[in-house]
């Protein structure tokens, strides 16, 4: 019977082990462009500013490989940190960049860049650490290499 319990405790510590460090995992620092997995980005969808509807589809595109890893080199400055479930409203509309990523594998991920904060799928916010954005070169960026889709 003790080595039973033993069994049974041991299991428990490991889970709960294991269930620790997949938590410090998920909310430790990490590099915007690693959490993207922007090595397999085909075409980035966005809308062009001001935004008028924020239901609307999204009315320019990317895809030129020079323009999506310029973009990815640009992003790849900002380090972020989830504090958790979405958990704001924006007051500055003119500070926010909603994109499409689209993939190589067909996935899409829909991440919104919103003043300090990066939402994901509209589910998790990500704090950026070394911010504030430079919004006045993604906004050239943008539009120098920005499509009519």
């Amino acid at each position: 019977m003790k080595k039973k319990n033993f069994y049974i405790l041991s299991i428990a510590i490991l889970i709960l082990l294991i269930y620790g460090v997949a938590k410090w995992d998920n909310y430790r620092e990490k590099n915007l462009v690693s959490l993207l997995d922007t090595s397999k980005i085909e075409k980035i969808y966005y809308n062009q500013l001001p935004i008028m509807d924020e239901k609307a589809a999204h009315n320019r595109q990317i895809t030129e490989t020079a323009s999506i890893l310029e973009l990815i080199h640009f992003l790849s400055q900002y380090n972020l940190k989830k504090v958790g479930d979405r958990d704001f409203v924006s007051e500055y509309p003119d500070e926010q960049f909603q994109f499409q990523l689209e993939y190589k594998d067909e996935r899409i991920t829909m991440p919104s860049l919103i003043e300090k904060d990066i939402l994901l799928h509209d589910l998790y916010q990500y704090h950026i650490t070394n911010g504030p954005v430079g919004y006045e070169w993604l906004e050239w960026f943008l539009e120098k290499h920005g499509e009519e889709v």
